[in-house]
């Protein structure tokens, strides 16, 4: 039996999800049969802004932060960022704090305290519904 592909726009915009199913011969006789169901988009618009940080070192166990204006955002939209930089063992985390206000955070789980020089941290804001 061949796979049947079912992809539908069921939402107009930009959310799209579908459902894929199909069958693979299993290596130890019969046959296997799979649904995989996918949501294609979880909001609507993106903004994209690139600012220049040159945080203080980040000490052990310690967290610097600062924040991004990003024209649009909104209280409830989500957040992503990047960093121009080997991240060398740091975490990161964004978050929309207030109107038009992206908060970056860099956290240092390791021993010894972590310093960099300056670096591009690229925000990304995704619309919500």
């Amino acid at each position: 039996m061949p796979p049947v592909h079912n992809y539908d726009k069921y939402l107009q915009e930009d959310v799209q999800w579908g459902v894929d199913t199909g069958s693979k011969k299993n290596p130890g006789g019969g046959l296997l049969f799979g649904t995989q169901v996918g949501l294609h988009s979880l909001a609507v618009g993106q903004l994209k802004v690139s600012q220049v940080w040159a945080p203080a070192a980040v000490p052990s166990l310690g967290t610097v932060s600062t924040t991004v204006s990003v024209p649009g955002a909104a209280l409830g939209d989500f957040a992503e960022m990047s960093l121009s930089i080997d991240q060398g063992g740091l975490m990161h985390w964004a978050y929309v704090s207030a109107a038009n206000v992206v908060t970056v955070n860099l956290f240092n789980p390791s021993g010894a305290s972590i310093e960099h020089a300056s670096f591009t941290v690229n925000v990304l804001v995704f619309k919500a519904r």
